[in-house]
């Protein structure tokens, strides 16, 4: 996956416009999610 800050100016870029505070914060959660699920999966 991207940097946080790619996947930020990514997201902008395809809305056309800055993320909002609320925006910005849940993509934040998702990439913190994502960083860590990756570094933890469960094998099965």
């Amino acid at each position: 996956m991207e940097s946080f800050l790619q996947l930020t100016r990514s997201t902008e870029e395809q809305l056309g416009r800055k993320l909002d505070g609320k925006e910005a914060a849940f993509l934040r959660w998702v990439y913190k999610r994502h960083t860590e699920e990756k570094h933890t999966r469960v094998k099965v």
